[in-house]
C-alpha cells in the first residue's frame, strides 16, 4: 500500500523475526554484543590483576585468616588499580552499575557515556494537548489531522476514514502492559460512542497479506485484537502534535504480515481514502483534542 508510484522505488527488508520459535532475532544479536563487549572488558581487566592474584594463592606461611585479610587486601588493590587506570573496563565489564553513582562522582564522561543517574525524567517533558504522553491513560479525545479540519471518523462498515468534526469518533486511551510491566507511552484506544455501532470497539488494522493488500485501520469488538500505538513526538512533530506507531507484538501467520513499525497515515484504495499505515515519511501528523 505505498502511495509512491516510482518504479525505481523499492525498500529492502529484513525479517527479525522467527517463525518457528518466536525468539526475536534482534535480541539474540543484542544479546551477543553485549557478551562480546563485556568478554573483551574482562579480558582487559585479567590481564592487570592476574599475575597479582596468582601470587596470593602462594601465600603459605601464614594461617586461615590472615591469608584471607591478604586475599581481600589484593583484591582491593587490584580493585582501586582499575578504578584509576581503567575505569570504564571495570564497570561495563564487571556490571557494576549499582555502583554507578560512586563512578559519576568521578568519572563524569561515564555518566554522559551510559546514561546518567542524576538527569531527572522530568528534565525532557513531552506533551501532547498539554498533557505528558506517559499520562494518557483513560483520557477521551478525538484525533484531528494537523493543521486542517479532518477528524478520524468510522464509516458504516467500521473503517477508520477522515471527515469533519461532526462525525469524529470519540477514542479513550488505554495504557498498554506487557508481561505485568508497563509499557511507556503506549495506549490502545476504544471507541465510546452510545449512538455508534461500534460503541467500546477497539481501533486496529487488518493484516496485510502477501499481496500488500491491507493495513487498513477498523473498529473490532474483540478487546484481544485491539492494536498499541506508541505516542511519539520527534523533530516533525509541531508542538503539541505527535505520530501514532504501531507496536503490535502478537506472531501472525506466515500469509499476514502486522503493521509494526509503520505510522498511521491516509492510504488510497481504488477511489477512497481510508486511514491505514505507511512509512515515517508519510505518517500523519495528528492533534489529540481532549474532551
Amino acid at each position: 500500500m505505498e502511495r509512491w508510484s516510482d518504479p525505481a522505488h523499492f525498500r529492502v527488508g529484513v525479517n527479525l523475526c522467527a517463525v518457528k520459535d518466536g525468539v526475536s532475532t534482534s535480541k539474540m544479536m543484542t544479546t551477543l554484543n553485549e557478551l562480546m563487549a563485556r568478554s573483551l572488558n574482562l579480558m582487559r581487566l585479567s590481564l592487570v590483576a592476574a599475575p597479582a592474584l596468582v601470587q596470593c594463592f602462594y601465600i603459605h606461611s601464614v594461617g586461615l585468616m590472615s591469608w584471607l585479610c591478604r586475599l581481600l587486601l589484593v583484591y582491593m588493590l587490584m580493585g582501586s588499580i582499575c578504578f584509576i587506570a581503567m575505569p570504564e573496563q571495570l564497570y561495563n565489564g564487571m556490571g557494576m552499575g549499582m555502583f554507578r553513582w560512586a563512578f559519576e562522582i568521578f568519572y563524569p564522561e561515564i555518566a554522559r557515556s551510559n546514561g546518567s543517574l542524576q538527569e531527572s525524567a522530568e528534565k525532557d517533558v513531552v506533551c501532547v494537548g498539554k498533557c505528558r504522553i506517559n499520562r494518557l491513560g483513560a483520557k477521551r479525545a478525538k484525533l484531528r489531522w494537523h493543521g486542517c479540519d479532518r477528524y478520524l471518523c468510522l464509516t458504516h462498515d467500521g473503517w477508520a476514514v477522515t471527515g469533519d468534526e461532526k462525525h469524529a469518533a470519540v477514542v479513550e486511551l488505554h495504557q498498554v502492559y506487557w508481561r505485568d510491566m508497563l509499557v511507556p507511552d503506549t495506549y490502545t484506544f476504544r471507541v465510546i460512542d452510545a449512538t455508534s455501532d461500534f460503541h467500546q470497539h477497539w481501533l486496529s488494522f487488518k493484516p496485510v497479506n502477501h499481496l500488500r493488500y491491507g493495513g487498513w485501520l477498523a473498529a473490532y469488538e474483540d478487546e484481544k485484537r485491539a492494536c498499541p500505538y506508541k505516542v511519539v513526538v520527534d523533530t516533525s512533530c509541531p508542538p503539541d502534535a505527535c505520530k501514532l506507531l504501531c507496536a503490535w507484538t502478537n506472531m501472525l501467520p506466515p500469509s499476514q504480515r502486522s503493521c509494526t513499525g509503520f505510522y498511521v497515515t491516509e492510504q488510497i484504495c481504488g477511489k477512497q481514502l481510508f486511514v491505514g499505515h505507511g512509512a515515517d515519511r508519510d505518517s500523519a501528523i495528528l492533534d489529540l483534542v481532549f474532551l
